[in-house]
């Protein structure tokens, strides 16, 4: 055998090799998407460890990184560009080995990381992830790590309900869940917390289901007295998230809200969204309030006549972090006017400062998840897929 064919040929076995070591697992029904970056004109990226890079949707093995310090991506016109690199498609996946570890901004993440240059040359970048482990980097910004473990618990199983529950309706999207508090807020490896963590582990695998299906498992930080029906904000209409009353959540710090908007911020908001400029506002009146006490819709009066907007949208207007609920009272100030109100977030599902005062009362983890969600039962994944 002549040596150019020996060389040859142990080249090839190198390859094979080399694609054996850095091959893609096997589908997981319990691998989540979560869109951790959206819509980014740079970032910054690290590598601790050796790490693969593919392109998407594909096996091919393009590169191999071993660490990365602090490398600058772009989006180009003919693909990304990582330091001094450039992949020339459209997405990557980076594969980490063993203990490797990725960086994205200075946050870290387990898992894997897909950058994807979009048509607007902007980046999107998805976090493929266990439900469990993703889980670990949720419940810290959800409740605090601190408080008592069978509430960690039910907003364990309550979170891991809810994202797959998020998954299983979101196959032809290109993600599953954001970070944010618009599907809930994720924070990778960096955010985990022992207590926290311990608590996943404790509820490993149990979901909420009603007649043996997932649903939707919301919650939010204080419902103000009674929690809302679901299908007052979209169109589900399910027994357990119907609405129940709450004496639980009274001692919150949240339970009762005051915000002022001046006059001027309402008007610039009103009329940004499409409503047309509202003039001198001169009083709002709510009108229809709910079973939960909630109100469904505003009149909003002005010199310049009268506008109707649900409460829902209205809340959206001003950041649900300013409005926190739709259960509020308004009073018109010379400048502007003051809402006063109860509860935060929209008061769908767990009420969390009430899970919390419940188990100071010694409620343990079913009861709490059986009270704000009546009719559901806990079962675990594994009986869900027999």
């Amino acid at each position: 055998m002549s040596l150019m064919r020996r060389i040859i040929i142990v080249f090839i076995l190198f390859i094979v090799k080399i694609n054996s070591v850095f091959a893609q697992e096997a589908p997981s029904s319990n691998i989540l998407r979560v869109a951790i970056i959206n819509q980014a004109s740079s970032l910054e990226l690290s590598l601790k460890g050796l790490a693969a890079i593919k392109p998407l949707y594909a096996e091919e093995l393009i590169d191999t990184v071993n660490s990365l310090r602090s490398a600058q991506v772009l989006p180009l016109l003919e693909g990304i560009r990582i330091g001094e690199r450039v992949y020339k498609v459209f997405g990557i996946r980076i594969q980490p080995q063993k203990d490797a570890s990725i960086l994205v901004n200075n946050r870290r993440y387990r898992g894997e990381i897909d950058i994807v240059r979009t048509k607007e040359l902007r980046l999107l970048v998805i976090n493929r992830i266990p439900i469990e482990e993703y889980l670990y980097g949720v419940l810290y910004h959800e409740v605090s790590h601190r408080w008592p473990i069978e509430v960690l618990k039910a907003q364990a199983i309550a979170s891991r309900t809810y994202a797959l529950y998020q998954k299983s309706v979101s196959p032809s999207k290109d993600y599953d869940l954001t970070a944010d508090f618009y599907s809930q807020v994720y924070g990778g490896r960096t955010s985990e917390k022992y207590r926290a963590t311990k608590a996943v582990n404790l509820t490993r695998g149990q979901v909420l289901t009603y007649k043996g299906k997932i649903f939707p498992a919301y919650f939010h930080a204080t419902c103000g007295g009674a929690t809302e029906d679901a299908s007052e904000l979209w169109n589900i209409n399910l027994p357990p998230l119907k609405g129940v009353k709450c004496d639980y959540c009274w001692q919150s710090p949240h339970y009762r809200w005051e915000r002022f908007i001046s006059s001027k911020e309402m008007r610039e908001k009103l009329t940004a969204a499409g409503y047309g400029n509202t003039g001198k506002i001169l009083a709002i009146v709510g009108s229809e309030k709910n079973a939960s006490a909630r109100l469904r819709n505003l009149h909003i009066v002005s010199d310049k006549g009268n506008l109707k907007i649900s409460a829902k949208d209205f809340r959206q207007l001003f950041n649900p972090l300013v409005i926190r609920s739709t259960n509020f009272e308004t009073e018109v100030a010379p400048d502007g006017v003051v809402f006063q109100g109860y509860g935060w977030g929209h008061g769908v599902g767990l009420c969390q400062w009430g899970a919390y005062f419940m188990a100071l009362k010694r409620y343990k983890v079913d009861e709490i998840l059986k009270f704000y969600y009546p009719g559901a039962e806990i079962t675990t994944l594994d009986k869900l897929i027999k």
